[in-house]
């Protein structure tokens, strides 16, 4: 009875320990792996050599986004999203008709992007974790027009005009705090085109940028 005894001991010893080490690593990985939405407002005036005649004022757009998230470390975690960002500007131009009336002129300048930031997250945890991020960020274009009011010209569509894809980069910082299961973030990020919003030569450049302010949750 004893002999019998003393080789179940080891028996269930191991069989605990391969149950564990089947359950760990899908543990490990629910808690490197994190889903979630973020949702915010854009903040965008193009700049450049055009940005610089014209001076625009920020057109006020939404930034609506799925993100993904891996954690490499609790304080590094590469970032990704996939989400709608409206980029452009606005300007106006307060003059008078030829009778002396009064009279502003409205136009502006609206780009809509499929925006994918890929980012290197750096977090300090903690019950309030504050996090720093940066990288590249590709926009691909889905739509560009210029309006004015009152309508001179009509609707200006210019995103056969556009590069296909606008390059740039991004850096941003925020933080989080647990809610429920999940956890909720509240971030502000700048976001910059490395070039020429437009494939034309020999053209005043007109460069994308835009602050963004948002919200997630993520799980």
């Amino acid at each position: 009875m004893k002999a019998r005894t003393l080789v179940r001991l080891p028996l269930r010893t191991v069989s605990v320990v391969l149950l564990l080490a089947s359950i760990a690593p899908p543990a490990l990985a629910e808690k490197s792996d994190r889903f979630g939405v973020r949702a915010g407002v854009n903040l965008s005036a193009f700049t450049g050599e055009f940005g610089d005649l014209v001076k625009p004022d920020n057109r006020v757009a939404p930034n609506i986004a799925l993100f993904y998230e891996h954690a490499f470390a609790p304080e590094l975690a590469f970032h990704t999203e996939l989400g709608y960002s409206g980029k452009g500007g606005t300007a106006k131009n307060e003059g008078a008709d030829p009778f002396g009336n009064p009279s502003t002129i409205r136009v502006d300048w609206k780009f809509e992007y499929l925006e994918v930031p890929l980012l290197l997250r750096c977090r300090w945890p903690g019950k309030v974790t504050p996090f720093f991020e940066i990288g590249p960020s590709l926009g691909v274009a889905l739509a560009g027009k210029i309006t004015s009011d009152p309508a001179l010209f009509g609707d200006l569509d210019v995103k056969h005009d556009m590069k296909p894809i606008d390059l740039g980069w991004a850096a941003g910082a925020g933080v989080e705090f647990a809610a429920g299961p999940g956890r909720i973030g509240l971030e502000a990020r700048y976001t910059r085109g490395f070039s020429d919003i437009y494939d034309i030569s020999d053209n005043f450049a007109s460069i994308n940028q835009a602050w963004t302010f948002a919200l997630s949750y993520s799980r």
